[in-house]
């Protein structure tokens, strides 16, 4: 993978940019800080699948796109939708609180907005990626990947400028860690429900309005993140902030979790470029009746047995197949019998211990001001 010209331009000015607001050292430092564990969570997320894994190259390709020219174009869109909205409210704002008008219009409409827009074109754009992404779980596994190239740049950002401004070097640590935790992690959520609507368009042939379900569905998800951290930044105490830095670290390392999973699932299901009922399909040339008496009475015994469950063995053997006993999609006797035992074993309890507590202290806050 190399970096397009404009890519190289948009380095060279972020780069420039980030140095003139703190220095070469805090640059440096900021940079090592989100990139390398961006790495490892992309390491994680390719791994999350075991047949036909993504090629570096075009996820590269993807990440690059989010951690440059994404972020590059939020920027510009960012700062333009922000203030034709407050041009439209300004009317109506005194000059006392449009400085708050502004961090709610842009974290929490603009931003959402234009953020799951940009990060992942790419997948739309670009021929290499858009060849690669022949499953539907593809589509989770590149859209994580532009996330996490805009969320490492961006904590770059946040690292050189908010954190150099609460305590200098110690700052960028602090800003950047926290953020590698938390922030980075939901723009690689968010990214991965509108991979996953592309790739539904680019590989079942849907409609588009698939992709834009699932735009909407991301937008939402970083539409109410943002609100959080405004509400604790804007209307609420240091507690807040503090219950809410857990609480959202703990949103977003469920939600990383829930991302692998879901390709996990996919991944061994096979729902990908082929419907469901393929699997039922098979071995319809094990039962051709010649084949069927050149085996021996072993091997025809373990041939009915391991084909039973799809469907493919016909006990007449005229090289027909008998209908599946159930769908792919469908559930096994076995799985509807241990379904509320593997319900309770998945659920995200931490999440939802840490949601209700959340909910708690909004309330608490509101009934005792």
């Amino acid at each position: 993978m190399s970096l397009s010209r404009k890519q190289w331009f948009i380095l060279i000015i972020l780069s420039l940019g980030f140095i003139g607001a703190a220095g070469v050292l805090p640059f440096v430092f900021a940079t090592i800080l989100a990139f390398v564990p961006a790495y490892y969570y992309l390491k994680s997320i390719r791994n999350a699948e075991e047949e036909d894994v993504e090629p570096w190259e075009t996820l590269w390709t993807a990440f690059v796109w989010g951690g440059l020219s994404g972020i590059f174009l939020a920027m510009i869109l960012n700062t333009i939708g922000t203030v034709f909205i407050l041009g439209i409210l300004y009317g109506t704002s005194s000059e006392s609180d449009i400085e708050t008008t502004a961090i709610i219009v842009g974290a929490v409409i603009v931003a959402p907005i234009v953020e799951e827009f940009v990060k992942p074109l790419v997948m739309l754009r670009n021929a290499d990626v858009k060849k690669e992404i022949d499953e539907v779980e593809d589509g989770l596994v590149y859209g994580a990947a532009c996330g996490l190239g805009f969320g490492a740049t961006e904590n770059v950002y946040y690292g050189v400028t908010a954190g150099t401004a609460i305590a200098g070097i110690g700052g960028v640590f602090l800003i950047v860690v926290l953020r590698t935790f938390s922030s980075i992690l939901l723009h690689l959520v968010a990214s991965s429900f509108t991979g996953y609507g592309i790739a539904k368009y680019q590989v079942q042939g849907t409609s588009f309005g698939v992709v834009i379900k699932y735009y909407f569905l991301a937008v939402l998800i970083h539409a109410a993140w943002n609100a959080m951290a405004v509400y604790s930044m804007v209307f609420g105490s240091d507690t807040a902030a503090v219950l809410l830095l857990f609480f959202s670290i703990a949103l977003a390392i469920a939600g990383l979790e829930m991302a692998k999973r879901k390709i996990r699932a996919l991944d061994v299901a096979g729902s990908n470029i082929y419907g469901t009922n393929i699997r039922a399909g098979q071995g319809r040339n094990e039962w051709s009746s010649d084949r069927w008496e050149n085996k021996s009475g072993w091997e025809q015994k373990k041939l009915r047995s391991s084909s039973v469950d799809t469907g493919a063995y016909n006990s007449n053997r005229s090289g027909e197949t008998a209908d599946a006993l159930y769908e792919s999609s469908s559930k096994t006797p076995q799985e509807l019998a241990t379904s509320t035992t593997e319900w309770a074993v998945n659920f995200d309890w931490k999440g939802a211990i840490g949601f209700i507590i959340f909910l708690f202290f909004i309330l608490s806050d509101i009934i005792f001001p």
